[in-house]
This record gives C-alpha cells, structure tokens and sequence, in this order.
C-alpha cells in the first residue's frame, strides 16, 4: 500500500474520536436548541390564548362602538333636520325630526329635546312635558360643557330606575349650543341585552359590559347586571386612563386563576372585559410540557448513535477526500490553515494553503475594489441625505401653505355668513315685518293677496339664506367628521330634488386634522353642488373607503354628462372654474381628483388624497 493511502490505526482511532466530538456536537447542539426553543414556544402559546382573548374584546368593543355611533347619527339627524331651533316657539319640526329618529333607533326608548334650561321641549314616543330627573340633568350640562355627542355612564335615579344616556347638541347658525337631541337607553330591556349575543367566551369564561364607574351594564353570566366584581372596577380603572382622566378610587387585584382582557370603546365610557378561568388551558400545556421533558433524551441518544456510525464511516474515504481537494485547489479560496499534523486532514490543510497563496493576488484586487466602491457608496449617501433635507424642507413650506390657505378660505366663509346674517337675515326679518304690519292694514283683497305672495317669497329667501349660511360652515364636520359630514350634506342638496342617494363609506376609527377635513369636504361639496345644478341625474353613488394610506372618495351619477375637455378648452372664462378649483384644493393636501365623463353617459369624479400620519381631535 502506497503511502499516500495508508492510515495509521492508532491515529485512525484518534481522528474517528475527533469526527465523533464534531458530528456529535452538531448533532446533539441542534437537538438542545430544539427542546429549548419547544419550551420557549409553549410559554408563548400560553401568551398567545390571552392575545386571542384580547382580540375578542377588541372586536366586540368595534360591533358595539358601531351599534352607538348609529344612535348618535339619528340624534345628529334630528339635531340638524330643518327649522329645528329650541329658541323658538314651534315644537312642529322637533317633534317630527324626534319621530324619524325613534323609529329608526334600536336602542333607544325615548328621545328628546331640550333646551339649555333643561327644559323638555319635545320628546317621542310621549307627547312631551316630562322633566328630566336630577341625574339626568348633571349628565346633560356635562354634555353641554364638552360640546361634542356624549354617551354616560350608568344613571340610577331617585325612584330605583336605571338609564343611559346619549346627547348631541343642536347648533345655531353662529356654531354656538342653542340645546340638546337626547336619547334614553334602558339597560334592564331585552334589546339591550341582545347585544351580548354574538359572542360567546369559552367554557369557564364570560363577557361583561361595564361603565366608568365600574357597574356592569350587561353579562353572558346571569345575577350579577347593574352589581360590580374586581373585574368591573379594574376596567373603570381602564376606562378613565384611556379618556384622559385619573383614576379614582381603589386598585382591583384579578384572581391568579383567571385571565382577563379589557377593550374600552371609543364613543362611550364603557369597556368590554372578556374573563377565563386558567385552569383546564394550564393542566393541558403542562402535559406537553412533561412529553417534552422525556423526548429529548430519546433523541439526544439516538443522535449519539448516528454521531458514531458518521464518525466511523467517514475515516475511511478520507484518502478519497484529500484527492479531492487538491482538484479543486485552482478555484478554492479559504483562510490560513495552521500546520495540522501528518495524517489526512494534515494534507487536506497543506493543500487549502496552497490554493489560498495562489489567490492571494486576487483578494488583494477584490479588496481595493470594495474599498474603491465604498468611498462611491459613501459619496452617494452624502448626496441622498441632502436631497432629502431639501425635500423636507419643501414639504414643511407645503404644509405651511396649506395651513393658510385653508383658514384663510374658511375665516372669507365664516365672514360672508356672519355679513348674510346680521344683514341681509336683518333686512329679510324687516320686510317679512313690515309686509306683515302692511298686510294688516290694507283694505282690499287683491292687495291683501299682493302682500301675502310677496311676504312668502320672503320668508322662503330667509329660508334659503339661512341654508346658505349653514352650508357656509356646517356644524356636523365639526361634531362628527369627514364622512358623516358628506352623507348629511349629499342627502340634504340631492333627496329634495328627488335624486336618489346610496352613501357607501368605511367606518374609520380615527379623526383627520380640521385642514385635511375641511380641504376633502370642500371638493366633494363642489362635485355635489354641481350634480344638484347642472347633471339632471336620478341616482347617484357616494363610495367613501381608505386605500394604501390614501382616503379615496368617488362620486358617480347618470345624469346627462358633459365632455371635460371642451369645458378646460373653452374660451368661456367662467366655465370650468369649479373643476379647477377641485383640483387645486386636492393638490393642497397631495392628493389628485379624476373626473370621467361623457355626454349622456353619467359623471364620474374619483378624489385620492393621501391621509395625514397625525390623529385630530377626538
């Protein structure tokens, strides 16, 4: 046998022993991190079923955060139906505005006027005259102080009974409070209790509604409505730091044996607490846990078995191996290998050194190439981060642009209704009076006719002044936001004209800045106003849906059409100016606005404005 293929059996034994520790190593190492890892996940399961529980609260808090804010929009509609004023001495137009809501409300029982002596004016289904109770009345200024639609909590009052509260205030044309739309909730009705039915905790567990005050409205665990548990004033706790105020009162501690998860809603003071007993959940993870514990010695020995057979059977094609890689040693490149004996892996370690003085040139190249492109990338990174100093400071004098000119053109709205009304509205008023005191005084018919036509017109020209004024500034962008302020203002111009209306808009949970708001309403104010004028359309489409961080809004009519390039191209000086001033507003805020239509074919306006990374007010 040649000397390049004989093996020493005493340094055979001791590089077999070598190859044994390495595989064994990689073998056993793998199988360590494997039951570690394995431990670490069932930890992180246990914590995975309280997530799951937290994700339930959350999506019931949304269902019922949904079913609250419908109620406020009734009351809003009745707050903002024609002629609704109660400084005035006509309860006519509350009490039918009362009546729409009470017979689209699902939860409420009553609903009511009331003005800011907190005198009932109107309220539905009764005739009206019952006074609110004391209780009611504090919550009732409460709401008058914030200004905005306010739920309460739970109110029991001197007779034992117990209620809800929900208020919006109703605005005159300056913005100011003139009173309140209010609804009454009955917690002990089965209506109310219903809406715990689509969610069910697992066995052992339950759903509790609770308030601020950490009183249970509602419960999937019979007994213990209107009481309260540790459970309950834990979520008041929740409740109040989510609103902004400091908790008051004593800590609850939760039982070690039960989980708990606690989602507060957004438009009323009240909580979702999803609960669990641990018990059947620890008992199972437990068990898997023992399972584990006995598998891994089980692989632990088999993977010294297999280290062995490896360890073995590699020690004989080591002669093959060292062949091997000196073939390859023209196209190998490895580190400095130290001088390792007279065996194979002596000569596998001669031959690798080899091959790394050949290449050494060639490193060298590589390495002044790498240094030669990181001075470049280095330049190039200089550039970038100028470029984009430049562009912030571009969209910083964007923004301030935009801030401008939108308060600028929202400070010449409020002026010109200010104007129309202690003016014109004044001189209005005059001459409804004063044909009214002529009225009196004439003597003939047809002038007693002559002067009736003549004050109708003029009543129904302070009408529609007053109309004018309120679209101006309308109070429900300021109390509701973007998208309800859209519905109310597409159903109030299109559904007297006999247009059908189908408004299709994704619930958004958060408030968008008064620019941003202002700036898209104005465009879909615009792209209205002009269907009410000039489309002579029968339907229309309103689609309102966040896309990719843009609020994306799309109008769309059957009515006549037009063609959008001869109205640009137009030498008419006058047309085309409400559609250039869609475009120019969008571009305020970043946005495009697309408009495709046709003669006879419909109009179809598709606004695209990107949504602003700062939350507005509440």
């Amino acid at each position: 046998m040649s000397e390049a293929t004989h093996v020493d059996p005493a340094r055979s034994r001791s590089l077999r022993a070598r190859v044994f520790v390495l595989i064994g190593a990689g073998v056993f190492v793998p199988l360590v991190a494997l039951g570690v890892a394995s431990w670490t996940s069932l930890s992180a399961l246990r914590l995975q079923l309280g997530d799951e529980r937290q994700l339930l609260a959350a999506s019931f808090a949304e269902h019922l955060d949904d079913v609250v804010r419908g109620n406020l929009e009734l009351l809003q509609n009745a707050a903002t139906a024609p002629r609704v004023d109660p400084t005035d001495v006509d309860p006519a137009p509350e009490h039918a505005a009362l009546r729409e809501a009470f017979l689209h409300a699902h939860l409420m029982r009553r609903v009511f006027v009331v003005d800011l002596a907190m005198a009932v004016l109107a309220e539905e289904p009764t005739p009206g005259g019952t006074d609110l109770p004391p209780e009611a009345v504090e919550a009732a200024r409460g709401a008058l102080e914030a200004g905005r639609p306010t739920v309460t909590n739970l109110i029991t009052t001197g007779d034992g009974s117990r209620r809800l509260l929900l208020f919006v205030p109703i605005r005159d044309w300056r913005g100011g409070i003139a009173g309140l739309a209010g609804g009454e909730v009955d917690p002990a009705a089965a209506a109310f209790a219903t809406l715990l039915r689509p969610f069910r905790g697992r066995p052992g567990g339950a759903i509790d509604l609770v308030d601020a005050q950490g009183a249970v409205l509602a419960t999937t665990e019979g007994g213990r409505q209107f009481g309260t548990s540790e459970f309950a004033v834990r979520a008041s706790e929740v409740i109040r730091r989510e609103r902004g105020r400091r908790a008051t009162g004593t800590g609850a501690t939760v039982p070690a044996e039960t989980s708990v998860a606690i989602a507060p809603l957004g438009t009323a003071p009240w909580a979702i607490v999803v609960r669990e007993r641990l018990d059947a959940s620890a008992t199972a993870l437990a068990a898997l846990r023992w399972r584990l514990v006995a598998l891994i010695p089980v692989l632990l020995g088999v993977g010294a078995l297999f280290a062995w057979g490896a360890a073995r059977s590699i020690t004989k094609p080591l002669g093959l191996l060292t062949r091997a890689a000196e073939r390859i040693r023209a196209g190998e490149l490895s580190q400095t290998i130290p001088p390792l004996g007279r065996d194979e892996i002596g000569r596998l370690g001669q031959s690798l050194e080899s091959m790394r003085a050949a290449l050494e040139q060639s490193i060298e190249g590589v390495e002044r190439a790498n240094e030669d492109l990181e001075r470049r990338v280095e330049e190039r990174t200089r550039e970038l981060e100028r470029l984009y100093r430049e562009l912030r400071t571009r969209d910083e004098s964007r923004g301030q642009l935009l801030s401008k000119v939108i308060s600028a053109q929202e400070d010449e709205r409020k002026r010109i209704a200010r104007e129309l009304h202690d003016e014109t509205s004044q001189m209005l008023n005059a001459l409804a009076m004063g044909l009214e005191t002529t009225y009196a005084s004439a003597q003939s018919a047809a002038m007693r006719e002559r002067l009736a036509e003549a004050k109708a017109l003029t009543v129904r020209a302070l009408d529609e002044l007053h109309r004018l004024i309120y679209d101006l500034r309308p109070s429900i962008l300021d109390d509701l936001g973007l998208l309800p302020a859209v519905r109310w203002f597409a159903e109030r111009h299109l559904k007297p004209l006999g247009i059908s209306v189908r408004c299709e808009c994704a619930e958004i949970d958060q408030r968008f800045t008064p620019e941003f708001e202002i700036a898209v309403f104005r465009v879909v104010q615009e792209a209205i106003t002009n269907i009410a004028r000039h489309a002579e359309a029968e339907t229309v489409l309103i689609e309102c849906e966040p896309s990719g961080g843009d609020l994306v809004i799309d109008i769309e009519d059957d009515g006549r059409g037009f063609d959008p390039g001869a109205v640009t191209t137009s030498g008419d000086a006058q047309r085309g100016l409400g559609l250039l001033g869609m475009r120019e507003r969008v571009e305020l805020v970043g946005g495009t606005v697309r408009i495709d239509s046709a003669p006879g074919r419909g109009t179809h306006v598709s606004v695209r404005v990107p949504m602003p990374a700062e939350v507005a007010r509440g």
